[in-house]
């Protein structure tokens, strides 16, 4: 894959760093954390609080063009407008509970389409050397995984305050490579409530569906 792409992947992870809070932007892509890497066979154990995802109905996205439907819970909103990058098709975020709560969770789906077919080993290759090389990020936990009944990859980063990035952040992504395309999610929030949403946004990686009846389109 080409320069530009290792790029792109970089800018799809570095992205969610960039937050809004209030009216003020807070860029969290400054942390550095040298010494840490990821491989093909890394995990790392954690064990955080979590809370129950509730018995509520789910409401349904679906995005006919691109052939992704996904179940969100009823007050979490989405938009596919004003999106930081050209892959993303949609992001769905977290109602802010009181007024300590100024940055949502936030899940986002991208599709990033090849002029040809490309290879989930070949992708997840290129992915953790690009993390490797930009030492800016602690990794939780990564391994292998399923999306749709399909191989997948997933892995957890985190980075570290510092002078210009005073709010430590957390990004969990999982990718699937099925023909000329990779679906790509992310969700992000700030470290010390990443656990607390988690099992929504599994609950909700869980529901969604891919239309691979067309995966070269």
């Amino acid at each position: 894959m080409t320069l530009y792409t290792k790029t792109l992947i970089i800018c799809i992870v570095l992205m969610p760093f960039i937050v809004t809070q209030s009216s003020n932007v807070i860029s969290i892509a400054g942390a550095q954390n040298p010494g840490n890497s990821f491989s093909l066979n890394e995990t790392a154990g954690h064990a955080p609080n979590k809370e129950n995802v509730t018995g509520s109905s789910m409401l349904s996205y679906v995005d006919k063009l691109n052939g992704i439907s996904i179940e969100y819970p009823p007050n979490w909103t989405f938009s596919t407008n004003g999106l930081p990058e050209y892959s993303q098709v949609v992001a769905f975020y977290s109602p802010l509970k009181n007024i300590t709560d100024s940055i949502p969770a936030r899940l986002s789906i991208s599709v990033l389409r090849y002029e040809q077919n490309v290879s989930l080993k070949d992708y997840t290759n290129l992915t953790l050397t690009s993390l490797n090389a930009s030492q800016q990020f602690k990794v939780l936990n990564s391994g292998p995984t399923t999306l749709n009944g399909k191989p997948a990859y997933k892995i957890t980063l985190s980075t570290l305050p510092s002078m210009q990035s005073p709010l430590p952040f957390s990004v969990m992504q999982m990718w699937t490579a099925i023909g000329n395309k990779i679906y790509f999610l992310l969700y992000s929030m700030e470290s010390s409530k990443f656990y607390v949403s988690l099992p929504i946004v599994e609950e909700m990686i869980k529901s969604m569906k891919l239309d691979t009846s067309d995966a070269n389109g």
